[in-house]
């Protein structure tokens, strides 16, 4: 007898808190296999609350991170495409272990090449020329949303993704400049707002929110934290000095300027970058390549606070080197795991660091967790000598992947 029908035959017997209590221990990928043993436990699974316990339990048990880097061109038919690789690395909670696995996102045309956003949820967001695609690596969904008139003739000033925490709905941010490309007045005007709201409907599109009050730095990436998502402000074009970080709250869509450490206020926007901790803002601050700070933002009511929450010594690793773009994560005990392209750092409270992991230099690092949130869209369709890009014509890549069989791949585009 099958596991599914032992199942199926003790679901009667097992209180439903029970079962509860098990499911949502158990990694995405069981679950996704699990819901279809009966109409309980797709309920069960797929249920919005179940989704937040699961997706909590998942944070307590393990973290990790994603990095994105394209391939070379390869020459395809009429064409060049470029191809998108992901990086899973895992730390358990309990020890250093680091599983890391590896997945093809397949390819994409060479003049489309897509950036990636901060992870939400387990969602990865990615975004190009002319459109933006999501998706859910756990669960295999993948969703393309409609592009706007302005996506590949207005320059872009910033992007953001992130939940609402209201109606618990995704959104994805577009900040642009309605001068179009090549008219010398990219600086000239603030940028426009436009916000994308995930939901069932398959004819939903972008909705304008207005003029964005503030110049917004289009080379430093945003941060998702607790409803809102934060930018740096353009230390050139920003006639406010003192306005150094802004939120943009996805419930209200407003844009508002925050207070940020007093020491930072004469700091280069390179040497910073945002990022979370403890469900906070944090702002991390390099000195030289000699010293990493990171400060954390307190908000009591209507008050706002900064405190340093680390400061490590690099300079005492010769060979230790943060790039200008990482990811990082706090784990037991008071230690901080910082990723820097292909390389994951484990720095302890007494200054001792470690190297946890070494790969290959990938570019865009994010903060990553499994989880089974839905996005009203498609699953890939897999295969075990290739597989079929995600479009109307469903092109199969497999002759282009030849030599990678014993890695997991699907395609993007």
């Amino acid at each position: 007898m099958t596991n599914t029908r032992r199942l199926r035959q003790n679901d009667d017997g097992v209180p439903h808190d029970l079962i509860e209590d098990i499911l949502v221990k158990l990694p995405v990928k069981s679950l996704v296999r699990f819901k279809y043993v009966s109409q309980h436990w797709f309920r069960l699974i797929t249920d919005p609350r179940f989704i937040d316990l699961h997706l909590s339990n998942q944070w307590k048990k393990s973290l990790g991170f994603v990095t994105a880097s394209s391939s070379r061109s390869i020459r395809c038919g009429a064409g060049s495409r470029c191809y998108i690789f992901l990086g899973f690395t895992v730390v358990n909670r309990d020890t250093y272990t680091i599983p890391h696995s590896d997945l093809w996102l397949g390819s994409v045309p060479k003049d489309n090449y897509y950036g990636m956003l901060n992870s939400c949820d387990g969602i990865l967001c990615f975004y190009g020329r002319f459109n933006i695609w999501l998706h859910n690596p756990a669960t295999y969904e993948y969703r393309f949303l409609p592009s706007g008139p302005w996506c590949s003739c207005h320059p872009h000033l910033g992007w953001g993704f992130g939940r609402d925490l209201v109606t618990k709905r995704y959104k994805i941010v577009r900040l642009y400049n309605p001068c179009p490309s090549g008219t010398g007045q990219d600086h000239q005007h603030h940028g426009h707002c436009v916000v994308f709201t995930l939901d069932p409907n398959p004819n939903a599109c972008w909705k304008t929110v207005g003029e964005v009050p503030y110049k917004i730095d289009a080379s430093s990436p945003s941060v998702y934290v607790n409803g809102a998502i934060y930018w740096f402000t353009d230390k050139f074009y920003h006639l406010n000095q003192t306005e150094v970080i802004i939120m943009f709250d996805l419930h209200n869509e407003m844009f508002q300027a925050i207070p940020h450490p007093s020491c930072c206020s004469n700091k280069q926007r390179r040497t910073m970058q945002l990022g979370t901790l403890r469900e906070c803002l944090c702002l991390a601050q390099q000195n030289s390549y000699s010293q990493l700070n990171i400060w954390i933002m307190e908000k009591q009511q209507q008050n706002i606070t900064w405190e340093k929450l680390y400061c490590i010594e690099l300079s005492r690793n010769d060979r230790l080197l943060i790039g200008p773009r990482f990811a990082f994560a706090e784990h037991n005990g008071g230690t901080l795991l910082v990723c820097t392209g292909g390389v994951v750092y484990l720095f302890k409270p007494n200054n001792e660091i470690s190297c946890l992991w070494r790969g290959d230099p990938y570019v865009v690092p994010t903060v990553f967790n499994e989880s089974l949130v839905h996005l009203y869209g498609r699953t890939v369709t897999q295969f075990k000598r290739g597989v079929f890009a995600p479009t109307e014509s469903l092109v199969p890549i497999y002759r282009l992947c030849k030599g990678f069989d014993s890695i997991q791949k699907f395609a993007l585009y």
